[in-house]
């Protein structure tokens, strides 16, 4: 029945064009007051009226709501508006297309969907038809006559797998204080955004096409929000931070954006993207169906076609051995970006990630770009690893610590590896299973991220952190693993979205860190540069650029401090550039 409501508005409807001209097709709607159900929406027919929570976009008309922020602000928020139509029916496993119009009003005051995943959120329900935005603004929308500003947009982690953009999770209020539009936005995740037969039938890197259609509707219409669309940072966290990292080399996404914020991730990272995708997708299908044996695509994408989503995301395939993503044998994810045939149509990622960064055939925009001092000990705690089973693997065949990386030789694996375990160690990781967690960060987070910050910074400004500042904001104040402390992975959400901060029990120090960090991003989103005037509150300091001789970085800890080569970078590179065989796609 969805399919039915959409089928009339998404045939002999381009994309591109539809999407291109939205920002013309500004008219409101008028009529007496009446609801009527569009099936995946509801709206209502009201009269004109002079309202900030009323927005007329190409498609229609939409019915925010205002709130508050932690310092008492009003701000205005509008949620979940479709840029997309719902991906189901012939739209499943399908580049996203423009979405329907409607009649009347839409309601969008509260988030209740997210896209399809195995980790549900409170108070909201997976499905397919997922593919909304959250807008949230300091201003008036209407009033033409205040200044523009300047645009954060959020792209969620969770590994490609899970996440979502809604205000349960991502609540803006922080960023509105500093005078910022925030738009949040879901993707398709999983595999419903990232399996692909590599031949055009099914496409490749869905859930990025996705972040693609939301940045052209951002693009398009955040005007209308008192947003300035020449104006854009897209950030991210985690998969959200390789995300942005993949919109940046990608050339499709040229002129969406002028800036990017990564934090702790970077396409460069080993797990940031699958090999193998078409022997996955064939795998999955003969798992759901065993009496599956066609290599066909259009039959593989029939079978997937008939079964319902929950089928298709809840089984699980198992990691064969010698196609790993993951770190050791047995962890991985299957549901990746790939890179895409040039030849292909509406091909997203067409080259060797590592090599794009290196050339500069990138969207050359500035970036901030960091990790958290001790990123693995969140997977630790989250993921049931055994540091004692972990140092037993390593110390088994040093080549392990290599895997299939890097385009090594058999030989070269053990010496590299040998060598690696030598920057921790003058024994085995059993003797000092501590320094697996230490290896763990800097093979999955420091080493891939400081990389990229060297690369890129032969072409644009690229700012380069490590946040070190242990607080109760992260959640994991008192977590350490074999005595290893530090912040682990993720811990610095919740110093910039209130969602994550516990109220009633906010430590002082934590607060002025929060503050710190808010003025950073946001000075960055509106000036291009964290620090473009001396600030006491910032402890007078100055972040400095790095470039490719001079890997400088700001510490964010009790106090902000100029440090240089971030942890064994240097001693990772030397190693990986002597045994690694080029082309690289990772680092």
């Amino acid at each position: 029945m969805l399919l039915l409501v959409l089928l009339p508005f998404i045939h002999g409807s381009s994309q591109s064009s539809y999407l291109d001209n939205s920002r013309v097709i500004r008219q409101k709607l008028r009529g007496s007051e009446k609801s009527k159900s569009l099936g995946f929406i509801t709206v209502t027919k009201t009269k004109n009226v002079d309202d900030p929570t009323l927005v007329a976009l190409p498609e229609g008309q939409i019915r925010g709501q205002a709130l508050q922020s932690p310092d008492d602000n009003v701000y205005y928020a509008f949620q979940e508006i479709p840029y997309a139509a719902p991906p189901v029916g012939e739209l499943r496993f399908q580049a996203p297309v423009a979405p329907a119009k409607w009649e009347g009003i839409l309601n969008t005051t509260k988030n209740e969907k997210m896209c399809y995943q195995g980790f549900p959120a409170s108070g909201l329900y997976p499905t397919e038809d997922c593919l909304y935005l959250n807008v949230y603004t300091p201003l008036k929308p209407g009033d033409t006559s205040q200044t523009p500003l300047p645009v954060l947009v959020w792209i969620h982690g969770g590994g490609f797998q899970s996440g979502t953009g809604a205000i349960q999770s991502y609540k803006p209020g922080y960023f509105i204080d500093h005078n910022i539009v925030v738009v949040t936005i879901n993707y398709r995740v999983g595999v419903l955004g990232f399996l692909t037969t590599e031949d055009g039938v099914i496409p490749g890197n869905l859930g990025l096409k996705d972040q693609h259609v939301a940045l052209k509707w951002v693009k398009n219409n955040i005007d209308l929000f008192g947003g300035d669309p020449e104006k854009i940072t897209i950030a991210g966290e985690s998969a959200g931070a390789g995300c942005v990292g993949y919109q940046i080399i990608s050339q499709r996404s040229k002129g969406l954006f002028r800036a990017g914020i990564l934090q702790s991730l970077t396409p460069l990272h080993q797990q940031a993207h699958q090999d193998y995708a078409r022997f996955y997708a064939f795998e999955l299908a003969r798992n759901l169906d065993p009496s599956f044996t066609s290599d066909n695509s259009t039959e593989l994408l029939e079978l997937l076609r008939s079964l319902p989503a929950s089928n298709i995301t809840d089984n699980a395939v198992a990691v064969a051995v010698g196609k790993e993503a993951g770190l050791f044998e047995g962890q991985g994810i299957i549901w990746l970006p790939v890179i895409e045939d040039a030849s292909l149509d509406g091909a997203f990622l067409t080259d060797l990630f590592h090599e794009d960064i290196r050339t500069g055939n990138i969207n050359q925009v500035p970036i901030i770009i960091g990790f958290n001092s001790e990123e693995a000990l969140f997977f630790f705690k989250t993921d049931d690893l055994d540091v004692e089973v972990l140092a037993k693997y390593f110390d088994s065949d040093l080549s392990n610590l290599i895997r299939n990386k890097f385009n090594m030789t058999t030989e070269n694996k053990v010496t590299a590896g040998t060598r690696l375990r030598q920057i921790y160690t003058d024994g085995t990781f059993e003797d000092d299973p501590a320094q697996v967690v230490k290896f763990y960060t800097d093979e999955s987070f420091s080493t891939p991220v400081t990389r990229h910050a060297k690369l890129q910074s032969n072409y644009t400004d690229v700012y380069l952190y490590q946040f070190s500042y242990k607080g109760n904001m992260g959640g994991m104040k008192d977590f350490e693993v074999a005595g290893v402390r530090g912040v682990g992975h993720a811990e610095d959400l919740g110093y910039f979205w209130d969602a994550f901060s516990s109220s009633g029990s906010e430590d002082p120090e934590d607060v002025a860190i929060r503050q710190r960090l808010l003025t950073l991003w946001s000075n960055f989103v509106k000036y291009l540069n964290p620090t473009p005037e001396v600030d006491s509150t910032l402890g007078n300091v100055t972040w400095e650029k790095v470039s490719p001789n001079n890997l400088v970085y700001l510490n964010i800890n009790d106090t902000l401090e100029m440090q240089k080569n971030p942890r064994d970078y240097l001693k990772w590179e030397r190693i990986i550039d002597m045994y690694a065989i080029p082309p690289l796609v990772n680092y």
